[in-house]
């Protein structure tokens, strides 16, 4: 028994390791990340002092509170490189927990090699060791740990709240909205579809070409309004824009691939057609299971 325990516990571990980390992958995910990072560091060292850190250093020239300001701030800087500009260079973008926890080692080196370089200036050019690098390794990495923590929650909290809110707004309107009607530009209902037979939307200049089911068969009909308009007055919540040009229904989305470019969302009744994935757009469908955004 306990070999079977110990089993199914390393098989449970190894799967959340191997999983996707969902958080981190939009421009809000990391200005949320970063702001919490600076904001918590500051008054963290301001109020409590860690370390006896106001014995460090010769307060006539600088405050203390100046001395944990430019911490701060230099930290914040090496965040904003990390995460929007190394992690782009690098191709991250979508992280498994096991990748992201090797990620958060070498951004916690690369910060201490900032904090220990800001630290060698203040404290006048002392000679550099190893042991001073691991010493400020230690600092950082005990500062640091507790706002990568609460942002991580907060974040977490936000797309569970986002996820709720979509099945809610799904099981609410599942049964009124019954058709869904596609008008014109003038507002005549050009097109009556049940939302199980709406496959996507693509925008062609002033035209939307929508894509459909009739008989089984893929059917497409040209109709002259936006995208714009459509989602204004659609209640369907399946229905979920994707690019500047795509809105798709997320109940025909059989899976999704990463590109260098980005993400392409496939379907299973249309194999070779793909559907790009713009920046802006990744939060909106990262809920859904056929996605590791």
């Amino acid at each position: 028994m306990p070999v079977i325990t110990t089993f199914t516990a390393n098989s449970v571990f190894k799967t959340v390791l191997e999983s996707h980390f969902t958080l981190l992958n939009t421009v809000r995910d990391k200005c949320i990340f970063i702001l919490v990072t600076l904001v918590f560091s500051l008054l963290f060292m301001d109020v409590f002092i860690p370390f006896n850190i106001n014995k460090w250093y010769d307060l006539t020239d600088l405050s203390l509170l100046q001395i944990i300001s430019v911490f701060s701030f230099f930290g914040a800087l090496t965040l904003v490189f990390t995460q929007f500009g190394l992690r782009k260079w690098l191709h991250l973008e979508a992280l498994s927990c096991i990748q992201y926890l090797i990620w958060v080692i070498g951004e916690i080196i690369l910060l201490s090699a900032v904090m220990l370089a800001i630290d060698w200036v203040l404290n006048k050019h002392p000679a550099l060791t190893i042991d001073y690098y691991l010493l400020t390794f230690k600092y950082t990495l005990l500062i640091a740990i507790i706002p990568y923590v609460i942002s991580l929650l907060i974040l977490f909290a936000l797309q569970k709240h986002q996820l709720a809110r979509l099945l809610s707004r799904m099981k609410d309107t599942r049964l009124v909205t019954a058709n869904f009607p596609i008008e014109d530009e003038k507002g005549k209902v050009i097109l009556i579809l049940h939302p199980d037979h709406l496959l996507f939307l693509k925008s062609e200049d002033n035209y939307v070409d929508v894509y459909y089911l009739l008989g089984g068969e893929v059917r497409k009909e040209l109709i002259r309004t936006t995208l714009k308009k459509i989602e204004e007055k659609c209640t369907y919540p399946g229905l979920v824009r994707v690019h500047r040009s795509y809105a798709i229904n997320v109940k025909h989305v059989s899976s999704s691939r990463k590109t260098p470019k980005g993400y392409l969302l496939q379907f299973d009744l249309l194999p070779d057609l793909q559907i790009p994935v713009s920046a802006s757009y990744q939060k909106q469908i990262s809920a859904f299971p056929f996605t590791p955004l």
